[in-house]
């Protein structure tokens, strides 16, 4: 992904519609702004169609729809990904980096995201620009904690979404009403 794209810094991935309905408009001024405090190399790429128009910023890079592969492998190669939307009920993103081991900053404002962090323990949560702020720096300076949030979170998804576990909780769905 990295070659494919030219990105050699460490890089905040955004994966989906970017759309105010999942408040990327908000996620990238924010990042504009953190960019702007500090300034080691970090760069947000955005997977996705835009319904919006995004500032031109050197750090921001919109990559456009990506193919299965390449999603995996920017979830991979990410710092940590991040969920703005504060409108989530189950976020799919969220499983599927937490099954790269890649952790996750999601917008505690959504108290389904906040909820999913914290019965993971695979990232952090924010609800305003000095939380993001203060989670992606620690992000950035934690690299082992951020791999080790990652592999929890990874221990979390696949404890509570496999099939196992989801044809059981049917079977006593079905028991229940019979």
């Amino acid at each position: 992904f990295r070659q494919r794209y030219g990105i050699d810094e460490p890089f905040l991935l955004y994966v989906g519609r970017i759309t105010p309905a999942k408040n990327v408009p908000e996620l990238v001024d924010d990042f504009i702004r953190f960019r702007q405090t500090y300034r080691e190399p970090l760069k947000l790429v955005l997977v996705g169609r835009a319904t919006v128009d995004l500032p031109q910023h050197a750090d921001v890079v919109p990559v456009g729809f990506v193919s299965e592969q390449d999603k995996f492998d920017a979830i991979a190669a990410a710092t940590a990904v991040v969920i703005p939307s504060m409108y989530e009920s189950l976020s799919m993103i969220a499983l599927e980096a937490w099954l790269m081991e890649t952790a996750v900053l999601v917008n505690g404002r959504s108290e389904v995201l906040k909820q999913q962090c914290r019965r993971s323990n695979g990232g952090l949560h924010y609800t305003n620009y000095a939380e993001f702020a203060t989670g992606l720096r620690y992000l950035l300076q934690h690299a082992d904690v951020c791999r080790r949030l990652g592999a929890q979170g990874r221990q979390f998804t696949q404890s509570i979404y496999n099939w196992d576990v989801i044809m059981e909780k049917y079977r006593d769905v079905i028991k229940a009403e019979f």
